[in-house]
């Protein structure tokens, strides 16, 4: 073996197609394994690279050390007084640890530490070679992997993410001893399945990407054949412009080795129905690349990313075309049988289909949506007669062949559909009642959108939470956590007046008695919504401490939790804010210590102390102004006329002792801190805020 001391590392699996959604998480994964073993063993290393396509999972290490630093190990031994007798000789301790430490007694040290004296050894362990390393950091970094539906396959194989057909492992011009799936490291690749199938000879690592491009037809480098995608599309539309999203680039980028663009065409017929319909079938169905014209509307035209150099393109096309025409076809049935019917009858056909276990119908979904709807439209100034009628058809076109053949389409075919109807608004909430899709994505416009948005949502939360379906760790199958994202996102951008709590009451009691603990399930709801409301604030920086103070008050509403923590998070980082939490914090902790009921008030005339008369005055006066901003949800103004009260509580403990002798008057002085407590707490609970430490976040 040579003596160089680094060498580039490679290792490839080769695979049978993968799952083009987890080849990035895959091979990062890999890459971020491999490194994370490396640096336990302490082996350094220079960049890492990894690649990827439909058939293969590669890093690329450069200049990983040959070996090992030799590391000095220490050993602590037993103490003086255990590992000698009183004469002077080792005792059992002594003769154990230099046996374990593989010398003799008389070649162990003394060191001396806060305790006394001890036996102590210090060696030196020498560094293994990473050639001998390799194969244990290998499978330790494939058995991380984050593969969600494990395969086997054959007799004794697996579990992977798909067959392995073979393993490249190198470690400089040497093939590193691996075996795994009953598969044998080796020097040779695979070029692409059709271009080239024949096994490629690697004679160094740092080959590997230039020899797949250029003798394999394979681009390893992700972010190379998504460029090459890409311009290929550009140059392949000479006429209108071609909408490539983000998303299905990227799966067509993993469905590919060696990308080749093909344009093709679709009777012009087609473009009388919905442009939604075609985009679907090209984007979804086929991974076509749809083409507009400069206004935006559809071309009967596409872009074709194929996996191989076809020797006849137009045969290829041709091919595709005739797909599409089949597609297209159906979906054109779909669509003229669809309209053949009265929409709103489509209701009672609901009553088939099951919106999930436990919960009903689809139909018995429609009739609480209606009745949600109602209250939250009431609330937001939306129709509530257009609200009815909205709830009523929102989910009509689940019975329709053209969703029933295509699901992605629901709400977009009852938005079409509904359009009969002649009321526009009506249509538009249908269509944007499933808005946001995801986090990103936009929020419904309309009014009446939001409103059948936010019914959807909340029916499902309270349903799932009714029959115990909550979210565990990072398991969420049916997308709560997203559901209650939506809600908030909703709320907070269309700034609507909204109690929550109220909404999941309501819904709670549409379920009409199928739950017995609805105030625990709503209960249970509303923290999973603030526990939303609580990582939508980390994602923003915001602090934890402020938050769990206004969270202590539990605002239903969530405008007015956020207005809340707005003032405080304001009022914290002004210099008085300081003097009143101190003050709030003393108040508090006697009226604790005391475990005062607050029973009977506090009555002025049993007052003794002119202090403590002057502190009841101040006290009831600013009452009355700060409950008159309090109601008017000016809560940056409580909190700072409450820094007022800084001299007069001074000057109270001062002059009074509020745990005097006589019980009367003890009480009384008890009442007058609970008053004063009461108003401190108004806004939220102010011992969260700890001084210096208001910008933590969670």
């Amino acid at each position: 073996m040579s003596l160089d001391k680094t060498k580039d590392f490679l290792l490839e699996i080769g695979t049978e197609e993968l799952p083009p959604f987890q080849i990035g998480d895959l091979v990062s994964s890999l890459a971020l394994n491999l490194e994370h073993e490396l640096k336990k063993l302490a082996l350094a290393h220079g960049p890492i690279k990894s690649y990827s396509s439909p058939r293969r999972l590669a890093v690329l290490i450069s200049n990983l050390s040959h070996k090992q630093l030799d590391q000095p190990i220490e050993i602590r031994g037993p103490r003086i007084e255990i590992a000698f007798d009183s004469s002077g000789q080792p005792t059992a301790a002594a003769i154990k640890f230099a046996g374990l430490c593989g010398v003799a007694i008389s070649q162990l040290d003394k060191i001396e530490d806060k305790k006394g004296a001890l036996l102590f050894h210090k060696t030196i362990k020498p560094g293994q070679t990473a050639f001998h390393l390799l194969p244990e950091i290998i499978i330790n970094s494939i058995k991380k992997l984050p593969i969600k539906r494990p395969m086997r396959w054959g007799k004794n194989m697996g579990p992977f993410v798909r067959p392995i057909h073979w393993l490249v492992a190198m470690f400089g011009q040497e093939v590193v001893p691996l075996e795994i799936f009953e598969i044998k490291a080796s020097n040779y690749t695979f070029g692409h399945r059709f271009h080239h199938p024949d096994a490629i000879k690697i004679s160094e690592p740092k080959q590997y990407e230039n020899l797949l491009t250029e003798k394999g037809y394979v681009i390893a480098d992700y972010n190379k054949r998504q460029q090459k995608i890409r311009d290929q599309i550009l140059a392949a539309t000479n006429f209108g412009s071609a909408v490539i999203p983000e998303g299905l680039l990227a799966e067509v980028t993993n469905l590919v080795e060696w990308p080749a663009a093909l344009t093709g065409s679709f009777n012009q017929r087609f473009l009388e129905l919905p442009k939604e319909v075609l985009v679907t079938v090209l984007k979804n169905h086929q991974r076509y690349f749809h083409i507009i014209d400069d206004s935006g509307n559809l071309l009967p035209n596409f872009i074709i990313i194929g996996n191989i150099e076809s020797k006849n393109p137009k045969q290829a096309v041709a091919g595709n075309e005739r797909v599409i025409q089949a597609r297209l076809d159906d979906a054109e049935y779909f669509y003229h049988n669809d309209l053949r019917h009265d929409f709103a009858n489509l209701q009672g056909k609901l009553k088939t289909i099951t919106f999930q276990e436990g919960l009903g119908t689809i139909y018995d979904k429609t009739v609480r949506l209606k009745t949600i709807s109602i209250f939250i439209a009431s609330k937001i100034n939306a129709s509530v007669i257009n609200t009815k009628q909205a709830a009523e058809l929102s989910k009509c076109d689940l019975a329709t062949s053209m969703v029933w053949e295509f699901p992605d389409l629901q709400g977009t075919m009852g938005y079409y559909y509904a359009g009969a109807l002649e009321n526009k608004e009506v249509a538009i909430a249908i269509k944007e009642q499933y808005l946001p899709k995801f986090s990103k994505d936009e929020i419904p416009a309309s009014d009446l959108g939001c409103v059948l948005a936010l019914s959807d949502r909340i029916d499902s939360l309270v349903g799932f939470f009714g029959i115990n379906k909550i979210p565990s760790g990072d398991k969420d199958p049916f997308g709560l956590r997203r559901l209650a994202s939506g809600i908030l996102r909703i709320i907070l951008e269309k700034n609507l007046d909204l109690d929550l709590k109220k909404a999941l009451e309501i819904a709670s009691l549409s379920y009409k008695n199928k739950f017995k603990n609805t105030e625990e399930i709503v209960a249970k709801t509303m923290d999973f919504i603030y526990e939303r409301l609580r990582s939508l604030y980390l994602e923003q920086g915001k602090s934890s401490n402020v938050f769990r103070a206004v969270l202590s008050r539990m605002p239903t509403n969530i405008l007015d939790f956020t207005k809340r923590f707005d003032a405080v998070t304001s009022f914290s980082q002004l210099p008085e804010s300081e003097d009143l939490i101190e003050n709030y914090k003393r108040i508090r902790n006697i009226l604790d210590k005391t475990k005062y009921s607050g029973a009977g008030g506090f009555n002025l005339k049993l007052a003794t102390e002119e202090a403590e008369k002057s502190m009841a005055n101040i006290v009831i006066n600013e009452t009355k102004i700060i409950e008159e901003l309090f109601q008017n949800k000016k809560y940056f103004l409580v909190l700072n006329e409450l820094v007022k009260l800084k001299e007069p509580i001074k000057a109270f403990f001062d002059a009074v002792m509020v745990m005097c002798e006589e019980e009367k008057v003890r009480q009384n002085r008890l009442a007058l801190l609970k008053s004063m407590r009461d108003l401190f707490e108004l806004v939220a609970d102010l011992s969260y805020l700890v001084s210096g430490n208001t910008t933590t976040v969670f």
